[in-house]
């Protein structure tokens, strides 16, 4: 593990391609050498720590296990495999380029740890080969991964729940392409993990396509929703109005919308982490290149990503305060046919806000960071924040 496992001393290594020894300093005045420099490598750099695995860790298992051959046992494990049951905690300086969608999702690190530790540059921009790079990008993909997939997960159910409560007739099963897109995603991070590349057997670029066709659909629809929020009186809007009109768009009537606002969400969220494990695997595939280089590859396209999702929680915020009336007929109403309307206009506005809440994004800490348990069989676990 980059030394001895009971090696308690923290090391660096410089492994950003420069020569085997230390590079002498420039001469002195006198004609002399000054002394190498010793010290961190320059440029961006993994910090890698391991200590003895808690019994506690044995419940935060985040995915299968991977194997000892893996592509990241690979570049974790030298110069041979622990003998021990270790903790091992990886943590980037920054996300180069993954921040817009690690703000949406939220994320936690785990402590820092303290055991020995060893420093892997990971490339600047413009610089050359960083043998570290390719463990960056393997920890910068799990660390969203578990942050967004968690995330995800959360914001769905929120919403679903909010639809069975508050409009049951909208409450529908997911989007088989959706279904699709999630479980080839999950195949494409254990292929990276284990083999470094995305395999063609994923379905990746299926969901890739069909990604693109549900976000054009999600920009279709959230455009019509705004018009139709922004047309609304804001002193006040009849609530059956104001349902018809949401559910002419698309026509999807009225008990399609949750079920739209819940595909909608959970489309630009695969579609982002669908754009960082593919730049991840392009990396991957070129370990010449810097951890830096992600950073064009994937900020503005999941920049856009964000926004959407931003769109769509000022949308939901919008309705959500948006007084509803109740619409009289010529000739008056019975009282209790304006007491059920009032009350659908109650719920109507409570599936607004409860959706809106649910897509409220949480806090993200502002690091990267992952941990990994390294097994004395030299199989690895991926560990959730505890």
């Amino acid at each position: 593990m980059h030394g001895q496992p009971d090696d308690h001393q923290g090391i660096v290594l410089p492994l950003d391609g420069r020569p085997g020894g230390p590079a002498p300093g420039p001469p002195e005045r006198n004609g002399g050498r000054r002394p190498p420099y010793v010290g961190p490598p320059p440029g961006p750099a993994l910090l890698l720590s391991w200590e003895p695995a808690a019994e506690a860790d044995d419940a935060r298992g985040w995915g299968d296990r991977l194997s000892a051959s893996c592509e990241l046992a690979r570049h974790l494990v030298r110069p041979r495999a622990p003998q021990a049951d270790l903790a091992v905690r990886l943590a980037l300086p920054e996300a180069f380029g993954a921040e817009p969608l690690l703000r949406l999702v939220g994320a936690e690190a785990p402590p820092a740890g303290s055991g020995p530790s060893t420093l892997l540059p990971v490339g600047a921009p413009g610089s050359g080969p960083a043998p570290g790079a390719p463990l960056g990008a393997l920890v910068l993909s799990v660390a969203v991964e578990i942050a967004a997939t968690g995330t995800q997960s959360r914001v769905l159910d929120a919403i679903t729940s909010a639809a069975a409560a508050l409009a049951p007739a909208g409450v529908t099963g997911p989007d088989s392409r959706l279904r699709a897109a999630e479980e080839a995603l999950r195949a494409a991070q254990n292929d990276l993990l284990e083999h470094g590349a995305v395999g063609a057997g994923t379905g990746l670029d299926t969901a890739i396509a069909n990604l693109s066709v549900l976000r054009h659909q999600t920009h279709a629809r959230l455009s019509g929703w705004e018009r139709v929020a922004a047309a609304a009186d804001p002193a006040g809007s009849p609530g059956i109005a104001l349902r018809e009109q949401l559910g002419e768009v698309g026509k999807l009537g009225w008990d399609g919308f949750p079920a739209a606002v819940h595909g909608a969400y959970q489309a630009l969220v695969l579609d982002a982490r669908r754009i960082l494990l593919s730049a991840a695997d392009q990396l991957l595939r070129s370990p010449s290149r810097p951890l830096a280089a992600l950073r064009p590859l994937i900020e503005p396209d999941l920049a856009g990503r964000a926004s959407d999702i931003a769109r769509l929680h000022r949308l939901l915020g919008t309705l959500s305060v948006l007084p509803l009336t109740v619409r009289k007929r010529s000739g008056g109403m019975l009282p209790n046919l304006i007491a059920e309307q009032a009350a659908t206009n109650a719920r109507t506005q409570a599936l607004f806000t409860r959706m809106a809440n649910a897509l409220h994004p949480p806090a993200w800490c502002g690091r990267v960071a992952v941990e990994v348990r390294a097994l004395p069989s030299g199989e690895l676990q991926i560990l959730r924040p505890a």
